[in-house]
């Protein structure tokens, strides 16, 4: 980590692996889910903070969907970004060997830049044997 933001679809390591991030960035949000993250976590898990972003001012309702390995964990919706912000964040553990997704959809057809942030502390699970 070189103190450059860093936004895309992929998960983020600080220089000590103590900590991890992810920012999607602002997107214009469609009628139709579309990935803003999408990775897979090694041997690590995370106690992760998922925060809904709305950029825009606009009143389209708006769906954020979290999937572990294709099966649906959690699921947030907004319906304005004038009002609820910030947005409660939705806490999770990621399991080590997982593969992440956050799936945005504009539910109400229209158009809306959002974006979706992610950080959390990194733990490695103890070892057995040895």
């Amino acid at each position: 980590m070189s103190g450059q933001t860093v936004t895309g679809l992929g998960l983020q390591f600080t220089d000590d692996n103590k900590l991890c991030y992810a920012y999607s960035g602002t997107k214009d949000s469609s009628g139709s889910a579309t990935n803003y993250l999408d990775f897979t976590t090694n041997s690590e898990y995370i106690d992760a903070k998922i925060q809904p972003v709305y950029f825009a001012q606009g009143t389209n309702n708006v769906s954020w969907l979290i999937k572990f390995n294709g099966v649906s964990i959690s699921y947030a919706e907004v319906t304005s970004g004038r009002d609820y912000t910030p947005f409660q964040e939705l806490l999770l553990i990621i399991p080590p060997f997982t593969h992440v997704e956050v799936e945005v959809d504009n539910l109400s057809g229209g158009t809306e830049a959002v974006g979706v942030v992610l950080v959390g502390k990194v733990g490695m699970p103890p070892r057995v044997g040895n």
